[in-house]
């Protein structure tokens, strides 16, 4: 069996930055979105997360390696889906970007850069980083089930032709973020609307985001097989970004 620095041909004593030029490099070819496969995508985005130390001993979490511990009990009482009528639309929502597709109309509400995660999540961080996080509202318009799987299907394109992607550096089930915010997958039923949360893997301080883009595969409903995929796609100009970069809840 590979090792995960085999999986991105590197020998055990290559450092950070080898880490991440492997990684970027491999993406170019064997990201889904580049004709790859997703197979060894993920295998790739597991080894990279590995060898840089997102997979605390011990935490051995469902979501592929967390550093994070949370109340399961209290995630798993919780529903984070809700009915857009039921929600109030006030505040300030000027700066948000929407995208409306077959499948859901998307909002992007925040792209915060320099999140503490430790003053986020309710639950011990066992590495001190801060990271770039998304905000997004999604709102199933369809007449189907859909998988929200922000974590998994959201890419972060930088300036410096590089893509990012989100990471597992927190359990889902070990944030307790304001109001319905969640980390985690969900089944979103049609008409149902779910506000996610996707951190971002390291993004070096010098790099820019150009772009968020949001993958939704949708199941075949008999077979589950993936029947269609459609992207939603957020600009981000100067402005935009500066805008965006406010938390879309109140923070003590």
């Amino acid at each position: 069996m590979e090792s995960h620095y085999e999986i991105l041909g590197l020998s055990p004593d290559a450092d950070d930055r080898a880490v991440r030029r492997a990684y970027r490099s491999l993406l170019k070819v064997h990201h889904p979105d580049q004709g790859g496969s997703r197979e060894q995508f993920l295998r790739i985005k597991d080894a990279y997360e590995a060898i840089l130390g997102e997979r605390a001993p011990g935490n051995s979490e469902a979501d592929g390696g967390a550093i994070t511990q949370g109340d399961a009990r209290s995630a798993r009482q919780h529903s984070p889906t809700y009915d857009p009528a039921d929600r109030d639309g006030g505040g300030d929502r000027d700066h948000e970007l929407t995208v409306s597709g077959e499948y859901l109309t998307l909002t992007l509400a925040g792209l915060v850069h320099d999140v503490d995660l430790g003053s986020l999540v309710d639950g011990p961080i066992t590495v001190a980083t801060t990271r770039t996080v998304a905000f997004f509202r999604a709102h199933n318009t369809s007449s189907r089930p859909l998988p929200w799987q922000g974590k998994a299907n959201t890419s972060f394109f930088g300036d410096d032709g590089f893509l990012y992607e989100g990471s597992s550096i927190v359990a889902p089930h070990a944030t307790d973020l304001p109001e319905r915010w969640t980390g985690t997958d969900v089944e979103l039923e049609p008409g149902r609307a779910v506000d996610g949360v996707v951190i971002a893997q390291e993004i070096p301080d010098d790099v820019s985001l150009d772009q968020v883009m949001y993958t939704q595969h949708v199941p075949d409903e008999d077979s589950k097989a993936i029947a269609d995929t459609e992207r939603y796609l957020f600009e981000l100009k100067p402005l935009v970004r500066e805008r965006l970069n406010r938390f879309p809840f109140a923070r003590d």
